[in-house]
């Protein structure tokens, strides 16, 4: 059993069997955390203990946290409910995983150019969820980067580049460029059952014919956090927090203080410890961030981020992105599209398209690091001096300064 008061708590997220350097995930909960562990008795006084709160999915870990208090006055439905999470989870991991040969996502990217794929419920909404970001963002939300991703050597792939010379060439990413139309993905629906069309391209590289391939891994945790969401609340679980991947939580409130509230940190993405912190209940967040997954050569950083528009590892100086409120899912989606974006542009699209959302952006102007956020000056907390505030909120929308 464990008992944490009024720590910090860090969420981790490690690169498993590769040689790129993971730094902790980009947001961090700063609370009185009761334990997960507890045991309980029936009414007929046989003992029976809370099964693990923690899963594994798509890759990635994943946590429940219930307060300790709940735990243990409602033995049985808190297993029901992590039970039922543990299953969701296995189901998305048959839907989504890239990996796992008999998921759907697999059989799609096996498919060759111009072919109808079938889909099960979960990945065709996931699908669908996804094409509406990409038009969303004018594209700057992007999953079928996936032979980039591969070719900078993250998601999944054996290796990434240690020098110069071995990071794919331009040519090559030409051709994968041509392989990143997800737009033009066609999903319909018939006779109860669900199909992605692969477009009609493909290129040829070393005599080796390919077609679309995509990822849906990102976008895929912030789906299940929303799942995981609504059977909190079917449950009556009014206090506690799902994260997945570190990067994806869904948070009840807070049994710790009076408010209720959660303490959000923006973890530093070059440094230790937290720039901001914010105050958060009964909603979602995503991160993403350029400290995650990343790898340095000749000063330059590459990480696992790719510019969808020249696929390859965003060069923005946006270093990482949360976004706070509203669907999980969309949430991924939308901070991988800021840091993408570069400030300016990242700027442009939260004060038209965000402004129900809570937004923090970190940058870096290559002279200091820099907060734009349209968090009202009073909703959050400085924490790092090494870190300056440049942007003001006006009429609910950011506004820069030097």
């Amino acid at each position: 059993m464990f008992l944490f008061a009024f720590i910090l708590i860090k969420i981790y997220n490690i690169a498993m069997n590769k040689k790129i350097k993971s730094a902790c995930a980009v947001v961090s909960v700063i609370a009185a955390l009761s334990a997960a562990l507890s045991t309980g008795c029936k009414p007929d006084g046989v003992e029976i203990k809370l099964r693990s709160p923690y899963f594994f999915s798509m890759g990635t870990d994943a946590f429940c946290n219930l307060p300790k208090d709940v735990t243990e006055s409602r033995v049985e439905d808190c297993n029901d409910l992590l039970n039922e999470i543990e299953g969701l989870l296995l189901e998305l991991d048959y839907s989504l995983n890239t990996t796992n040969s008999n998921s759907y996502v697999y059989k799609f990217n096996a498919a060759g150019a111009g072919s109808i794929v079938e889909l099960d419920k979960a990945a065709y909404e996931v699908f669908a969820l996804a094409k509406s970001m990409y038009e969303l963002t004018d594209g700057y939300y992007n999953p079928s980067v996936y032979y980039s991703v591969q070719a900078y050597g993250f998601g999944g792939a054996p290796s990434h580049p240690t020098t110069a010379d071995e990071l794919p060439s331009d040519e090559i990413i030409e051709k994968y460029k041509a392989l990143s139309c997800f737009g033009e993905v066609r999903l319909f629906e018939e006779e109860g059952k669900y199909y992605a069309a692969k477009p009609e391209v493909s290129v040829q590289i070393d005599g080796v014919e390919y077609a679309m391939k995509v990822d849906m891994g990102g976008i895929g945790k912030g789906y299940a956090v929303d799942l995981v969401n609504e059977l909190l609340e079917e449950y009556d679980m009014e206090y506690g927090y799902f994260v997945f991947g570190g990067s994806s939580i869904a948070f009840k409130k807070f049994k710790g203080n009076d408010a209720g509230d959660y303490t959000l940190g923006l973890s530093n993405p070059r440094g230790s410890g937290n720039v901001l912190s914010t105050s958060v209940q009964n909603l979602c967040t995503s991160t993403s961030g350029d400290n995650v997954q990343y790898y340095m050569i000749d000063d330059v950083r590459y990480s696992h981020v790719m510019d969808p528009f020249t696929c390859k590892p965003i060069q923005t100086g946006v270093m990482s992105a949360l976004i706070v409120g509203g669907s999980a899912a969309e949430n991924d989606a939308l901070s991988t599209s800021i840091m993408a974006m570069g400030k300016e542009r990242a700027v442009e699209f939260i004060n038209e398209k965000l402004s129900e959302r809570k937004v923090v952006f970190l940058y870096d102007s290559g002279e200091g690091y820099q907060i734009v956020t349209n968090l009202a000056e009073g909703n959050y907390k400085l924490l790092s001096e090494d870190y300056t505030v440049i942007s003001e909120v006006k009429d609910g929308k950011i506004v820069l300064g030097n």
